[in-house]
């Protein structure tokens, strides 16, 4: 059975002691981290032991990446920006069905003065802009993470995408209250039953991706046994 997660900084070097044995022994580099994993230990931790192991076989550390505070602060950007984006396109997405809900169940009583034709062209003018900008941050985003694995455990991607999935949560149960309210007043129209679909659809799509997102394991270490 797995054991509670170890203290990094009291079993570090219990840890890197047992990594070169076991690779003296012939096993690999990702069997190690992999049962490493699997007993209990942190993924940073596994990453930091085998860096200490390469440290001493090469009898040199390893150089610091050059981006630092920078690389942070560009990271920011580019989760804040495509949050934004995601937002924009889908509010227009959802205010684009409304549209479409309310010319085909029309409420005689709440006709409203808005110009049908002008409303969607300026959803069709968001999720035109809006939607290709969030697909190339995501792609770059994706990309950084692919190609600079620690990003996985970055404060930022965390934090921000936390932030996000938490207000889409909010969002999905305030469309689940404003539809019990109306279901115990008996007031349900099919109009605002389709709406509270669509917000609950395009919430769930939301966070169901970004749920997943955040569980995707980094990619396997490229290291080669001795």
């Amino acid at each position: 059975m797995p054991q509670s997660s170890p203290n990094p900084p009291d079993h570090r070097g219990e840890l890197v002691e047992f990594i070169e044995a076991a690779r003296a022994k012939g096993a690999t580099d990702p069997f190690i981290s992999q049962l490493l994993k699997d007993y209990g230990w942190p993924q940073r931790e596994i990453e930091q032991a085998f860096f200490q192991v390469y440290e001493r076989l090469t009898g040199m550390v390893i150089p610091a990446p050059r981006s630092g505070v920078g690389a942070s602060a560009r990271d920011a950007f580019l989760y804040l920006f495509s949050f934004l984006t995601l937002a924009v396109w889908t509010q227009a997405l959802g205010q684009l069905a409304f549209i479409f809900i309310n010319a085909l169940v029309p409420d005689a009583l709440n006709q409203g003065y808005s110009n049908p034709s002008w409303d969607v062209s300026f959803c069709l003018s968001r999720l035109i802009v809006a939607y290709p900008v969030y697909i190339l941050l995501m792609r770059q985003i994706n990309q950084d993470l692919n190609h600079y694995r620690e990003k996985h455990h970055s404060g930022v991607r965390k934090w921000l995408t936390y932030f996000t999935i938490l207000i889409v949560a909010l969002i999905a149960i305030a469309a689940l209250i404003a539809f019990l309210t109306s279901f115990l007043q008996g007031e349900l129209r099919a109009r605002f039953v389709l709406k509270v679909l669509v917000v609950l659809l395009i919430d769930g799509g939301v966070l169901w991706y970004y749920s997943a997102w955040l569980r995707r394991s980094p990619p396997p270490m490229r290291l080669q046994s001795r």
